[in-house]
C-alpha cells in the first residue's frame, strides 16, 4: 500500500482530478490530511475505508462523497480492485456579483457555511444517476483533454490546460450543482462533536509540523488537546492511523528527504536540522521508514 498526498494544491488552477485504480500489488492510501479546498469523490468500484472527522465510513457500493475544506480525513482502498476519482475545486472560483440571484441563494450561503453540500449521494438519493453521469463526463473530459501527471502508480493527477477547458469544466460543475439543488440535496447542519475533536487533532498536527526541529514529548502534544497522555496516544492513533511520535518521525524524515535532494548539507547536519539530535537514531528511523539508509537514498535520487 502506498501513500498518496492530495494536499499542497494551492499553487494550481482548480479544478484538479485524481484518478486511482487499486489492485493486488498496490492500493490507494491517502493518509490523515485536510486542505483549504473542497473535494468531491466518486467511488466507482470496489471497497474503501473512509474516515471523515473521526467517523469511519465503509464504502461497498457506488456513491459520491463530499470532503469539505478543513475536514480531517483518510482514505484506503480495501479490495483487490478499487476505482475512485477525486475532483478538487475551490468555491471561490464560483463567485458572482453580489446582487446575482445564484450568488445570493446558492454560492454565498455555501461559502459562509450556512448551507452545505451533502456528505454522501448514494443510490437511495433522488438525482444520484444524474449526478454520477455529470461527474463521469468531467472524468472523461479530464482524461481526454487534461494534462496528466503520474503521482504514484495507482493514482494519476490531471489538470486543465487552456481557457476553453476551464470553461467546459465550470459549465459541467454548474450543471452538477444545479442537479443537487433541484433534488433538495443541499442541506443545513450544525457543527458536530466529531468536528470539534477533529479540530483538536489538526491543532496538534500543525504544532508538530511547525516545531518538528525541536525536542517534542507526548506531554507537550497531549496538553494541546487537553487530554491525559495515555488517552491522547490512543485517541491520536485511532484517528490518524499512527502513534503520535511515529507520525512526527515520518514528517521529520520527509523533511530530511527534501533537504537531501535540494541541498548539499551533510547527513549529520540534516539530522540535526530535522529534529534528530542523535545521528544513529536518525539513520535507524530513516531506514525503517524509507527502506534504505540516508546515504543510499541520496545516492539513488541524485543518480
Amino acid at each position: 500500500m502506498k501513500e498518496e498526498n492530495r494536499s499542497g494544491l494551492s499553487d494550481l488552477h482548480f479544478p484538479v482530478l485524481f484518478s486511482s485504480v487499486s489492485g493486488k500489488r498496490e492500493r490507494l492510501a491517502v493518509e490523515a490530511e485536510w486542505h483549504d479546498y473542497d473535494e468531491l469523490i466518486y467511488f466507482q468500484e470496489g471497497e474503501f475505508q473512509l474516515y471523515l472527522n473521526l467517523k469511519e465510513k465503509l464504502i461497498k457500493e457506488e456513491c459520491l462523497y463530499f470532503i469539505p475544506k478543513g475536514c480531517f480525513h483518510r482514505i484506503y482502498a480495501t479490495s483487490d480492485k478499487a476505482v475512485e476519482h477525486s475532483l478538487c475545486f475551490n468555491l471561490e472560483e464560483f463567485r458572482f456579483l453580489e446582487n446575482d440571484f445564484v450568488e445570493q441563494k446558492f454560492f454565498a450561503p455555501l461559502r459562509e457555511e450556512k448551507h452545505f453540500f451533502p456528505e454522501e449521494i448514494s443510490l437511495n438519493d433522488m438525482g444520484f444517476i444524474d449526478a454520477v453521469q455529470s461527474f463521469s463526463r468531467m472524468v472523461q473530459y479530464f482524461h481526454k483533454h487534461g494534462l496528466r501527471e503520474e503521482s504514484i502508480e495507482s493514482c494519476k493527477k490531471y489538470s486543465l490546460r487552456g481557457l476553453a477547458d476551464h470553461m467546459h469544466m465550470r459549465a459541467e460543475m454548474l450543471h452538477l450543482f444545479a442537479t443537487m439543488e433541484g433534488m433538495g440535496l443541499i442541506r443545513e447542519k450544525s457543527p458536530t462533536e466529531e468536528g470539534n475533536k477533529a479540530e483538536l487533532l489538526k491543532e496538534c498536527i500543525l504544532y508538530m509540523e511547525e516545531h518538528y526541529k525541536e525536542k517534542l514529548y507526548i506531554h507537550n502534544l497531549s496538553s494541546l488537546c487537553r487530554l491525559n497522555e495515555q488517552y491522547f496516544t490512543r485517541f491520536f492513533g485511532n484517528h490518524v492511523g499512527l502513534p503520535p511520535l511515529e507520525y512526527l518521525n515520518r514528517y521529520r524524515v520527509k523533511k530530511a528527504t527534501d533537504l537531501m535532494i535540494k541541498t548539499e548539507e551533510k547527513i549529520v547536519d540534516i539530522a540535526k536540522n530535522t529534529g534528530f539530535h542523535n545521528q544513529g537514531n536518525f539513520i535507524k528511523t530513516f531506514k525503517t521508514i524509507m527502506g534504505e539508509t540516508p546515504n543510499q537514498y541520496r545516492k539513488r535520487m541524485l543518480g
